[in-house]
């Protein structure tokens, strides 16, 4: 584990121990009032009084009732009723069975009496429990029982009952057992603070990893930049600054990569640029003596051999071919040791490809295909027509053997990123993809009167430029040389 990662480790579980550290140091003298105000014996004593209220109600509830029934058994006012009728009995027990509590009130005949019983019922509704009284009459003729039905609502008992076995005694058994409640709570707690710490510490080593990994990541990247490896590039994952390092740094890399190229290859430009000035200087030298000296025999013999004669003239010409050519070749060496740095200005790149097709009217099949508005860059003119012309010169010795009629594309084009693109391809052999990346090396060429160096000259007046030069297959069928110019400064 890396000390960054140790370091946001001790953090989040600082920032999520402390809090809950103290929570916990205030947390008992809360838990002890709670539990005081929650098991006050007086709360007890009021719920115990609660149910002892409850029994008694009930009992004094059924003692009424039963009291209800006796004084209207033993009451004068059956006996005045039975006097007038049974119709009068009727309403005296209706009005009894309407009173609350009550569902029916019945007078059943006595024993050898043919008297109908007389009811009195008052439907009520819910689930109750009922009770019946049954008491002798008196003074009623033809009848001797009274049946006087009352109840109490089941759910208003259920209540209680249920007070009593889900309050009453669980309080009673928090109230004797009160210190292993704290306990409980107390190490609930400690559980709580245990858990949380550990989620953050979970949470602190994935966030730390994924961070300190990318980190890593990043740091290997470096190193191996530092020990030469410009193509080491790191995978930009997420959205935060993390990852916009990582892009940064790729971005790094890949200028410093293309920076240690342009560098690397104007190096051996220019000792390439050396090796030909010497060369140059060193074949020079002796041509002019070898020359003059063939001429001079030449015109020097008199004599009438006709066979040392044209042996001397076929000689006198090979030397003045050869001497020629190397001439050309002394010049070609010259001009690329003598090739100047560049000097950067502003310029339409439009323009000077529009003005470099007019000035090669021999090129046949030359096209030109760049957009109506101008492409402002910095160019030095001259040597990027020259680069451009080269490129040129060689699509169009490139096509002298092609079949069918020729065709030169000369392209500009603006590029996303800024700056320009300028493409030269034609329909011409190509080159070989085994060739391609060592065309641009002085002194590489196919051509048995070339010197190597036109590419070469090219691709160092691309590099001055900040620019690029790739080399691949054309869809027309030949080679497609491209150039990315960066933007104006």
């Amino acid at each position: 584990m890396g000390r960054l990662e140790l370091k946001l480790l001790a953090l989040l579980v600082l920032l999520t121990g402390v809090p809950l550290g103290v929570a916990f140091w205030l947390s008992g003298p809360l838990f002890e009032r709670s539990l005081g105000a929650g098991l006050n014996p007086t709360i007890a004593r009021a719920l115990e009084d609660a149910v002892d209220v409850y029994g008694e109600y009930v009992r004094a509830e059924k003692a009424r009732q039963e009291a209800v029934a006796r004084s209207l058994a033993d009451s004068r006012a059956l006996a005045d009723a039975a006097r007038e009728g049974p119709a009068a009995l009727e309403r005296t027990l209706r009005r009894y069975a309407a009173a609350p509590r009550v569902f029916r009130v019945v007078l059943d005949p006595a024993e050898g009496s043919a008297a109908p019983p007389i009811e009195a019922t008052t439907p009520r509704e819910g689930d109750w429990l009922r009770r019946t009284v049954d008491l002798p009459v008196e003074g009623v003729p033809g009848y001797g029982r009274l049946r006087y039905t009352f109840g109490l609502e089941r759910a208003f008992l259920e209540r209680f009952e249920r007070m009593e076995t889900e309050v009453i005694r669980p309080f009673g058994a928090l109230t004797a057992d009160r210190e292993r409640v704290a306990d409980v709570f107390a190490w609930s707690f400690i559980g709580y603070l245990a858990g949380a710490l550990f989620i953050a510490a979970g949470v602190s080593v994935y966030v730390g990893r994924r961070v300190t990994r990318r980190l890593q990541h990043l740091r290997e990247a470096m190193e191996a930049v530092a020990a030469g490896e410009l193509d080491a590039r790191v995978e930009p994952a997420g959205r935060d600054e993390v990852a916009d390092l990582a892009r940064d740094f790729n971005q790094m890399a890949e200028r410093l990569g293309a920076f240690h190229h342009r560098v690397q290859y104007l190096t051996q430009v220019s000792a390439w640029q050396g090796i030909a000035r010497k060369l140059a200087h060193e074949i020079k030298n002796p041509l002019t003596p070898i020359l003059l000296s063939v001429q001079q025999v030449h015109r020097s013999y008199k004599g009438d051999d006709a066979r040392f004669r044209r042996t001397l003239d076929t000689a006198h010409e090979v030397v003045e071919q050869e001497v020629g050519t190397l001439k050309r070749l002394v010049e070609n060496f010259s001009r690329f040791a003598r090739l100047p740095a560049v000097t950067l200005a502003p310029e339409d790149l439009v323009a000077v490809a529009r003005e470099l097709a007019a000035a090669h009217p021999e090129i046949d099949g030359l096209e030109v295909v760049a957009p109506a508005a101008p492409l402002p860059l910095d160019l030095d003119r001259g040597l990027f027509r020259q680069a451009l012309t080269n490129l040129l010169k060689n699509a169009h010795e490139a096509l002298r053997d092609a079949d069918g009629p020729p065709r030169v594309v000369l392209r500009v084009e603006p590029i996303r990123e800024g700056g320009g693109r300028v493409v030269v391809e034609d329909n011409g052999p190509g080159v070989a993809a085994d060739r391609r990346a060592e065309v641009f090396e002085p002194y590489v060429t196919d051509k048995h009167d070339g010197t190597g160096l036109g590419l070469a000259i090219v691709k160092r007046i691309v590099v001055e430029h900040g620019g690029a030069i790739t080399l691949d297959a054309s869809p027309l069928g030949g080679a497609r040389f491209e150039i990315t110019l960066p933007p104006p400064a």
